[in-house]
């Protein structure tokens, strides 16, 4: 991830989309940590329009930033209200 906290992924169709990182939650049973992100031009809006968030898991291995899907009911209740709680919209 950039300093501005934005990174880069290809989706399944081969377009490169740039997202930017909104927020990281950590599970306080286990430390994991997952990040909540939406596309970068969503976060250019100022109001009136709804924008998907997204979540992964989040990681570092050798330097490098790793993200991977969260799979567990769990886990998704745990982002879900997160988010619920947390991220406003302007």
């Amino acid at each position: 991830m950039e300093a501005n906290n934005t990174f880069k992924l290809v989706n399944e169709l081969g377009k490169e989309i740039t997202y930017v990182g909104l927020s990281v939650v950590e599970n306080p049973e286990n430390g994991q940590r997952y990040l909540i992100y939406t596309e970068a031009e969503n976060a250019k809006e100022t109001s009136g329009k709804q924008v998907d968030l997204y979540a992964c898991m989040y990681s570092k291995e050798n330097g490098r930033i790793v993200l991977d899907p969260i799979t567990t009911e769990k886990e998704k209740t745990l982002i879900k209200t997160f988010i619920e709680k947390n991220i406003r919209v302007a």
